[in-house]
């Protein structure tokens, strides 16, 4: 029989073009038409990506996605599935800036049950990021600061450390850009080193 070797790892990437995204890829609050928005308090979510000791982190591809402001999703694995508001996208993508700058706009997800674990899931936006020199796709999960679900969340949870649990949470801040009715929020992605953002384990 013959002897399998192991396939090298190979990093992601390596490289992807501006035209790679479309004009409101990071805007979550319609879908075709923007006289259609979504329901639900608007937000806009910005910050910087990092490398170790602050460096900035360019041509990172950031794809975000969460439930409704009803806590539903549009699609069939969620029984609520069609009461999902139709005009949220639920899925956004970003690339960051040479000075690793990204920023999306969202509204404030609904808690849900999650249909899995049983449990209730608090308001909460996942975030995935791939990039050359990245060995894997890195994803995250963004809470909302005074949160009363936060606690007892599954995901929330499991970061025993505090320090770390703590830069889960979105920040309020006042953002330069921001739309003039979107709420804003600020995080700092850390991809390694102090400060590390955490990220899920495969």
């Amino acid at each position: 029989m013959a002897r399998l070797v192991p396939t090298p790892s190979a990093t992601v990437g390596p490289f992807f073009p501006p035209h790679y995204f479309g004009e409101g890829d990071h805007d979550l609050t319609y879908i075709d038409d923007p006289a259609k928005r979504a329901r639900g308090r608007r937000i806009h979510i910005a910050g910087h990506v990092y490398e170790a000791n602050r460096v900035p982190r360019w041509n990172v591809i950031m794809e975000l996605w969460q439930a409704d402001a009803g806590g539903r999703f549009n699609h069939p694995n969620d029984p609520r599935a069609k009461e999902a508001d139709p005009h949220f996208m639920g899925w956004g993508r970003r690339w960051t800036r040479n000075d690793g700058f990204y920023d999306f706009v969202t509204i404030v997800p609904g808690a849900y049950l999650d249909p899995l674990t049983g449990k209730m899931r608090a308001p909460h936006i996942n975030l995935s990021l791939m990039g050359s020199g990245l060995m894997r796709r890195l994803t995250t999960t963004l809470f909302f600061p005074d949160q009363a679900g936060n606690a007892a969340d599954p995901v929330y949870a499991a970061v025993a450390d505090p320090a770390a649990r703590a830069r889960l949470l979105l920040q309020p801040a006042t953002l330069e850009g921001a739309p003039a009715d979107a709420a804003g929020y600020r995080l700092d992605i850390v991809l390694q080193g102090e400060d590390e953002t955490p990220f899920f384990i495969e």
